[in-house]
């Protein structure tokens, strides 16, 4: 008997680890999911827990009204009609040069096909800068496009890139003449390779079948000339500043042999000259960004910078300059004070529905609201780190996916009381059955809005379709252990 007590006394305790940990995992997500996870940095705190990301009708939105450049360059020509890069006036004189004004746009430019590219190109660049939601509405006739962006942290650093013209030029350092451009480029990326002196950020452009080809020949002809005196050159596909134009001297005739360079351009901005160790073979070459660190937020820094430029040479430059002539945010009519008063209100019913399962169902409902609450915080932490972005509409689907999840959890604890077996795999079967069986016209409509390109029903279809998913799996781990242990230990 005593043995008996012992064993009885044993299970129980182990019942009573069992739930306690399962239970104290939920609080740590909960903590998590409606807190944070706080930490200082540079006598900062700062919440590690990503934001949620909101639509236009939430957290506003930027009004942005391009039109096309009308402004002219002043260009230096020489009297063959060859392009001088610059000259000071005494040289024009001296020289016979000429000024002329040049359109940054020729009318031979201005067509509709090109308005029409521009809009493409500047789409794949938002989607690129990781804005998921946008408008963007196009004049055809006169190329002006007006686009509506929601307002976040990253906004500015969008409109700094999105309507750059991205043209790519490595041309020669002395002719000018252009060796590779933008239609070369296959595709761009921001990379970091970690060492001992810290992290290392790269712009990689990769080129298509001809521009690798071209950029062989190329690093054969501006190949670095061994025992000069260059301090940073290309190594391997990999690019540096190069500062000095020197010569080799031979040691017995003393004949100066000019070492070649190349010039790159973006945006007919000077980035480096620069010349190649070897001959590339790759296809890629890869520019240093800023100077190996250890700090994070420096090195993010410069990830950013690195992949601005490479979206805006990936997807093509813009067949036309654009000026942005008005950038106008827009407030929201819903405020943050509404939006507590919702989350209030959500976690009312919560706690109302959770007190309603202990007095029907006693134990078993204390322990289905513990793991209730637990899908909760962790669908706060899903939306989050899925990206979905919480609009008006995503507002409502997850209310509906609380008030789903807390219909299959009642379903499970009434098939629990009246399976006398009290098997608990039983009855989650019938419910999971029962339940989606149920719901499958949902899940068909929430799958359909999800390829809606309309923002709020896409919003609606992804903050649901996330929500079903948990609802279907957590569930099947978490709400299930937790009755199992408490009635299968008895």
């Amino acid at each position: 008997m005593k043995k008996k007590n012992e064993k009885a006394e044993n299970k129980n305790r182990m019942k009573i680890i069992k739930i306690s940990t399962i239970i104290l995992l939920i609080v740590l997500v909960t903590m998590i999911g409606f807190f944070g996870i706080y930490s200082q940095n540079r006598n900062q705190i700062s919440n590690n827990v990503k934001g949620y990301s909101y639509a236009m009708d939430i957290n506003g939105a930027r009004n942005i009204k391009l039109q096309v450049n009308s402004e002219t360059t002043q260009i230096i020509k020489d009297s063959q009609g060859n392009i001088i890069e610059e000259a000071t006036d005494e040289e024009i004189k001296q020289n016979g040069y000429t000024k002329e004004e040049v359109p940054n746009n020729s009318q031979d430019v201005k067509t509709e096909e090109n308005y029409k590219k521009s809009k493409e190109i500047i789409s794949e660049r938002l989607k690129k800068l990781g804005v998921q939601y946008y408008n963007i509405s196009l004049n055809e006739k006169t190329g002006e496009m007006t686009i509506e962006i929601p307002e976040d942290q990253n906004t500015d650093t969008v409109l700094s890139n999105f309507a750059k013209v991205g043209k790519f030029e490595i041309i020669d350092s002395e002719t000018k003449e252009v060796l590779l451009n933008n239609s070369n480029i296959k595709s761009s990326s921001a990379l970091y390779n970690t060492s001992t002196s810290g992290t290392t950020v790269y712009l990689e452009i990769a080129f298509n079948k001809e521009g690798k080809k071209k950029l062989e020949e190329i690093s054969k002809t501006y190949v670095k000339i061994e025992n000069n005196t260059t301090e940073n050159n290309l190594e391997a596909g990999n690019a540096t500043e190069s500062t000095s134009n020197v010569v080799e001297e031979t040691s017995s005739d003393e004949v100066k042999t000019e070492e070649k360079k190349v010039t790159m351009k973006i945006d007919d901005e000077e980035i480096m000259t620069t010349n190649f160790d070897e001959i590339i073979t790759t296809g890629k070459i890869q520019l240093s960004v800023g100077t190996a660190s250890t700090d994070t937020k420096t090195i993010q820094d410069y990830i950013a910078q690195a992949q601005n430029i490479a979206t805006s040479l990936d997807k093509g430059n813009l067949p036309i300059k654009y000026d942005i002539i008005k950038n106008q945010y827009v407030l929201s009519d819903i405020t943050e004070q509404h939006l507590l008063y919702i989350a209030l209100a959500i976690i009312g019913f919560v706690i109302i529905g959770i007190i309603i399962l202990i007095i029907r169902f006693k134990i078993n409902g204390l322990l289905a609201g513990f793991a209730y609450i637990g899908l909760f915080a962790l669908y706060t932490l899903l939306i989050r780190y899925a990206n979905v972005v919480i609009s008006i509409e995503s507002i409502f689907g997850i209310i509906t996916m609380l008030i789903l999840n807390y219909i299959f959890t009642n379903m499970l604890l009434k098939n629990i009381n009246e399976n006398k077996e009290d098997i608990v795999d039983k009855s989650v079967i019938k419910t999971y059955t029962k339940f989606f069986n149920r719901i499958i016209p949902i899940c068909i409509m929430v799958i359909a809005f999800c390829f809606v390109k309309w923002i709020p029903m896409s919003s609606f279809g992804m903050i649901s379709f996330w929500g079903l998913t948990l609802i279907a799996v957590y569930n099947a781990v978490i709400t299930r252990c937790l009755l199992k242990i408490n009635i299968e230990s008895k």
